[in-house]
């Protein structure tokens, strides 16, 4: 299913992965589709007992990219609200080659640890963003190589299933 239930204040919401892109209005849907998942599963495991609250969540990325934080806000409104918090070497507001696939997800009294799996993210991907965001990338032919490939992993992210995408994911209790 790909509705992510959350509740706001004690008000039940229910959102959509297109809501995500609508509310990101730009060309990072890879980085989307990504958040989008994760937080599908950090939902799952933070709801167990009863629905999570957005108020009550803190969320730390090791990803910078502007799909992946506008997807984060969509979803919790962690980055308006200032609890949201950059793990990563850079706070460029892009994706870069030295970012991290990894979050923690708190909600005050458990926190869910997740890392995407590694065959997901080609390094040719991260090797061409860095080239594109140096200016050293400027033929069309790298433009469409780049689409290609965040086509491909947002394709791959929607097929596996949830546990494989962030394999060895953890729920840990906050004493």
């Amino acid at each position: 299913m790909n509705i992510i239930r959350i509740n706001d204040h004690g008000r039940p919401l229910k959102l959509t992965y297109s809501g995500a892109m609508s509310y990101h209005e730009g060309n990072a849907y890879w980085g989307c589709a990504l958040a989008y998942r994760m937080l599908q599963l950090a939902g799952k495991l933070l709801s167990r007992e009863k629905t999570w609250e957005r108020q009550n969540l803190r969320i730390r990325s090791g990803h910078p990219g502007p799909g992946v934080r506008d997807t984060i806000e969509y979803v919790t409104g962690c980055v308006s609200e200032g609890r949201y918090e950059l793990t990563c070497k850079t706070t460029e507001p892009r994706c870069v080659g030295e970012m991290d696939y990894c979050w923690k997800v708190d909600d005050g009294t458990q926190c869910v640890d997740l890392n995407l799996a590694e065959d997901i993210v080609p390094e040719e991907f991260l090797k061409l963003l860095d080239r594109i965001n140096h200016n050293e990338a400027h033929k069309k032919s790298e433009q469409e190589e780049l689409e290609a490939l965040k086509q491909s992993m947002t394709d791959k992210i929607w097929r596996l299933d949830l546990e494989h995408a962030f394999p060895g994911t953890k729920l840990i209790r906050i004493d």
